[in-house]
């Protein structure tokens, strides 16, 4: 491998964010249809296993292992080391709770807008319960009656009766929450804002806000786990310093990754601490897990493939010794956990981890490896890994989806960066999406930030970059890679552009309604929208000057983005400062010329914005 020393200030993967228009599929009047291949990212790799979570039995003597890829349960027999059975779930599987008897497994469909009750005596999906778009965290009251589940598309979390699922209230909550954690009295909700750098305290009988608690620079929020007695809150993320020109990548100048500890007594309390070392990143944390006698709580480091390994008492005694003014300064320290001894990182016996469980009564703790294909079992203590649990005879895949799969492995691994300080997934998640963030790239000037871009569906829509410095994904996928640290090399370089030009995603929940759609389909041709967004790829791949001009940008043109899959990918405009897309109409086009819709009533609004949400 040939290794850069110096990043190119020209380059950059969050370059290739910014610059490519966000995915999804054509629309076909009169009502937008899914177009060919919408989710053939989706189709593609089902099939591959890929372990996205853990769950053991009380006696430790059962786990089961959820297939994100695959869309199966593995029920395995630890004492064996073998599968027992599988079962199958369809909808994207990626995370499960275990009923208090331990009759059923409730598992979020993250693909399917639902929470499905797996029987585990009869080994099938006895119900699908419906829920708000995209969900992923769950967990259930002490009393196994009210199931809590996060819907990441629309910022919220249901409280639902069981079994029949009745909605019993719903909150808003940050952006894209991620997980979610129940006090252990059952009184609170400690809920992870993925995209939303904060943490939100919910009653759990309620659903009443808390508390709404910032955690500084964090970004793509993806655990949360409480101390036994309920007091502290760990919450891992990684740490996007976006207020910055990225003209380097050493000691965390961009990314930079660890956990937050939280009090939850005390108000705004925030200690976020590193898990980097000098001349290593802790790319991606992501699930974590708390020793039951609280000596110390393990963290995935899904794209180092390590677990760390963390000394609880001297955390949270770290935690309470650090005045407010020395919060930021703890938050920069790469070297204060590895120089004081209180963490440790350790293999994860396979690649991608991201699922913690421990196995009760044996002092174990069981990973899911997503790139692994299967269950690493390492001693809580020590972090030695004991035994691997294979799901399967390895996989024989096609040289597509194989390539495809590569691709995927890539776009997640650390590895790929110098120093893994990041991976692509620090700027864009694990399936493509984005983070939210304006990002200065020097490639066109420093001090003009602009806003990440969603790279699905970035094959067809050329040039790249809100300034239209890329020729197209090839030159912006290259750029990429050289601003990780390294001069790209062709099989990964394929394998990166099969898995960019269509990776999977979620199907679009707002394509019900048809007569709203059409009537805003005409809305958007009256108002001449499709003149600079016309039907197929919604973009022209033109530049053009709207007014939106800010006092940092140094050009008046941006490229024209594709409106394919916007419901999903706000903030909007170049700087991201509209929030929503009705506001790009109505407080973001000062000289009239994004469209003729100044003028248009608030129920002619509401139908483009329900065309523009089904694209």
């Amino acid at each position: 491998m040939r290794r850069l020393f110096l990043v190119l200030p020209l380059c950059g993967l969050v370059t290739l964010a910014l610059s490519l228009p966000a995915g999804g599929s054509a629309a076909a009047p009169p009502t937008p249809v899914p177009a060919a291949g919408e989710e053939s990212g989706a189709s593609l790799t089902r099939g591959i296993r890929s372990p996205e979570a853990v769950v053991a039995s009380a006696d430790g003597d059962r786990a089961w292992v959820i297939d994100a890829g695959a869309e199966l349960v593995h029920e395995l027999d630890l004492q064996r080391g073998e599968v027992r059975r599988r079962i199958p779930v369809e909808g994207r599987p990626v995370a499960a709770v275990l009923s208090p008897g331990e009759e059923h497994l409730w598992v979020t469909l993250q693909h399917g807008a639902a929470v499905a009750r797996i029987d585990l005596a009869a080994g099938e999906v006895g119900a699908s319960l419906p829920v708000s778009p995209e969900p992923r965290g769950l967990a259930l009251s002490l009393d196994g009656q009210r199931l809590f589940v996060t819907g990441g598309l629309e910022d919220r979390v249901s409280a639902l009766a069981l079994p029949a699922g009745r909605l019993l209230w719903q909150a808003r909550v940050g952006r894209g929450p991620s997980a979610l954690a129940l006090t252990p009295d059952g009184a609170r909700l400690v809920v992870a804002n993925g995209l939303g750098r904060s943490v939100t305290l919910l009653s759990a009988a309620t659903g009443e806000v808390l508390e709404h608690r910032p955690l500084g620079v964090a970004s793509l929020l993806r655990g949360v786990a409480l101390t036994p007695d309920g007091r502290h809150a760990i919450v891992t993320h990684v740490l996007s310093r976006d207020r910055v020109t990225t003209l380097q990548m050493e000691r965390g100048w961009i990314h930079s990754n660890g956990f937050s500890i939280l009090d939850l007594d005390q108000p705004g309390h925030r200690v976020t601490l590193l898990l980097d070392t000098l001349l290593e990143g802790a790319t991606n944390p992501n699930g974590v897990v708390v020793l039951p006698d609280a000596s110390a709580f393990a963290v995935a480091l899904a794209g180092i493939h390590q677990v760390a390994l963390v000394d609880l008492p001297r955390v949270l005694a770290l935690a309470e010794a650090t005045a407010p003014e020395a919060v930021e300064r703890r938050a920069q320290d790469v070297e204060l956990l590895r120089r004081q001894g209180i963490a440790r990182r350790l293999p994860a016996g396979g690649e991608g981890p991201r699922g913690l469980a421990l196995r009760p009564g044996h002092d174990e703790l069981l990973v899911a490896t997503y790139f692994g294909d299967g269950l690493s079992v390492l001693d809580a203590r020590t972090g030695e890994l004991k035994r691997r649990v294979p799901l399967g005879s390895p996989q024989e895949l096609a040289p597509a989806v194989a390539l495809w799969r590569e691709g995927e492995r890539l776009f997640n691994d650390g590895r790929l960066g110098f120093q893994t300080w990041y991976s692509c997934v620090s700027c864009h998640e694990e399936d493509a999406g984005m983070d939210g963030l304006n990002w200065d790239l020097p490639n066109d000037g420093t001090g003009n930030f602009k806003n990440a871009k969603s790279l699905r569906n970035v094959h067809d829509t050329a040039p790249a970059m809100w300034r239209g410095v890329r020729a197209d994904m090839d030159a912006a996928t290259r750029a990429g890679q050289r601003f990780e640290g390294f001069l790209p090399e062709e099989e990964k370089h394929a394998a990166l552009i099969a898995f960019l030009s269509d990776p999977p995603r979620p199907p679009n929940p707002y394509r019900d309604g048809r007569l709203a759609i059409a009537r805003g389909r005409l809305v958007f041709q009256r108002a001449l929208c499709d003149t600079c967004h016309p039907e197929g790829t919604f973009t022209d791949q033109r530049p053009h000057d709207l007014g939106l001009r800010g006092p940092d940008d140094l050009h008046a043109r941006f490229d024209t983005p594709s409106l394919r899959e916007c419901y999903r990918s706000a903030p909007y405009l170049h700087g991201g400062t509209a929030p929503t897309l009705e506001s790009i109409f109505r407080e973001h086009d000062p000289r009239g010329l994004h469209g003729r819709t100044k003028d248009l009533s608030e129920a002619e609004l509401s139908d483009l914005v329900a065309y523009l949400k089904s694209l």
